[in-house]
Parts: C-alpha cells; structure tokens; sequence
C-alpha cells in the first residue's frame, strides 16, 4: 500500500487542500492579482470535469445509453452555466487595478488553456468549425485532433443515424421518442450554455482592456475571440428549428 492508502483518510487528504492552497502564485505585489488567478484555476477545474464527462458522454452514446448520457450533457450545461456566472465574479476586478498587474503577464494567456482547447476538440469542433478551426488547433497543439479520435459530435451523430429518423420528425413527435428527445434538447442547451460564456467573456475582455487592445496573447478581441461565437459543437439541432419554423409555415432567410 501507499503511504496515502496507509494513512487514515480525512477530508484533507482527500482533497488535497494543502497542495490546492498552495498553488496560487503571485507575480506581482498587486492585492487584486490573487482574484485573477483563483478564478483561471477554478476555470481549469472545472474544464478538467467538462473534459472528464464528455469522454464518458462519448461512451455511453456508443453504448446507447441514452439516458446516462443525457444526464451527463445536462450537468455539463450546469458546469458552463457556473463559469458563466464566475465571470461576474472576475468583472469585480476593475479594469484600472488590472493594467497595473497586467505587465506582469507577459505573453501569458488564456489562450494557452490546453483544457479548453482539448475540450472543444473532444466536444467535435474540428468537424464542425471547418478546416480553419481545425489548423489553428493544431498550430497550438500538434497532434490534439489524433489525440481525441472519438468526439462527442461524433457520437450524437451516429446516434441519430441508428435512429433511422430524421431529427426534425424526433421533434415534431416529441412525445413518442421522449429519450431522443431529451438527448437533443440535453445537447443544445449544452451549446447554448457555451455560446453564452463566450459571449460573456468577450465583453469582460472588452471591459478589462477595450475591444481593439492586444491581449497578452497577441490576438485581438475582433479577429480572435468574436468570431467564436458562432461555433456549435451540434449545428444539426440549431438547423432544425429552421425546419420547424418553415413546416409551421414560417419564412426563413435563404442568407
């Protein structure tokens, strides 16, 4: 046994609350920079249980599990929806007390989230953001796309193919394929739920240093991070509600 295992276990060592306590690390005599990091490592915290459940997600679609995985994917809605409430908690950092810390930064940069970039990838948005998305990635983090060989776009859409029925006739009988159903409304929220926090975390950027300032990372808020927002890890269930819209009878741009 290990000396862990040997030890009597205790919400301490358990939860490692010494080595948690202990990593965060100024770089600056700044009060306000010890907000700044929390705030990154509870993101990454919680970017390593996203990536954590979206595997399992994967499997328990290639299972079949519809229920399971529904379950999951809503959970992990939960998950962004707090990280979209922590970005609240940042934007009471004012942008005056960040520019006197930000120096310290140097080329530091969110941008550098190797958890993000693992879960939009494992999240599918190599197959659905385009080539472009999927070079970038890759001039990031060489070989993240092979690393990630099964998606959980993937697995929707395979699921969906098994099914033997279009999506929009899932929703227009909603009702008589409930566990479909479910899974789809499960995955979309998920969607929204991560296009909100992108959208929040634009406007704390732009609040923080304004929308036309380089970010630590060399990029800029207009080229780099707002034409994020229209990635979709399921843009089949966005499509949908134009089929919905137009069998009701609705008009729909052909733009």
């Amino acid at each position: 046994m290990t000396d862990f295992e040997q030890e009597q276990l205790n919400y301490t060592k358990h939860i490692q609350t010494d080595a948690l306590l202990s990593s965060q690390i100024q770089i600056s005599p700044h009060p306000e920079e010890m907000l700044f990091v929390i705030i990154h490592q509870v993101f990454e915290l919680w970017f390593k249980q996203l990536i954590h459940d979206t595997g399992r997600a994967v499997d328990l679609l290639e299972k079949d599990d519809l229920a399971q995985a529904t379950w999951l994917i809503q959970r992990m809605a939960r998950i962004l929806g707090v990280a979209d409430t922590q970005l609240g908690v940042l934007e009471m950092l004012s942008a005056a007390d960040f520019q006197e810390f930000r120096p310290y930064l140097e080329s530091s940069s969110g941008l550098q989230s190797r958890q993000f970039r693992d879960f939009e990838v494992l999240g599918g948005l190599a197959e659905t953001a385009g080539e472009p998305y999927a070079r970038w990635a890759e001039s990031l983090w060489p070989g993240i796309i092979a690393s990630h060989p099964k998606t959980l776009h993937s697995a929707f859409t395979a699921v969906v193919k098994r099914s033997g029925r279009p999506i929009l006739e899932i929703y227009q009988n909603r009702w008589g394929h409930f566990q479909l159903f479910s899974l789809y409304e499960a995955c979309i929220e998920m969607d929204r739920s991560l296009a909100s926090w992108r959208h929040n975390h634009i406007q704390m950027v732009k609040r923080m240093i304004g929308g036309a300032t380089q970010g630590t990372g060399g990029t800029f808020v207009e080229k780099y991070l707002e034409p994020t927002l229209k990635y979709r890890f399921f843009p089949e269930l966005w499509d949908v509600r134009h089929e919905l819209t137009t069998a009701a009878g609705g008009v729909v741009s052909d733009q």
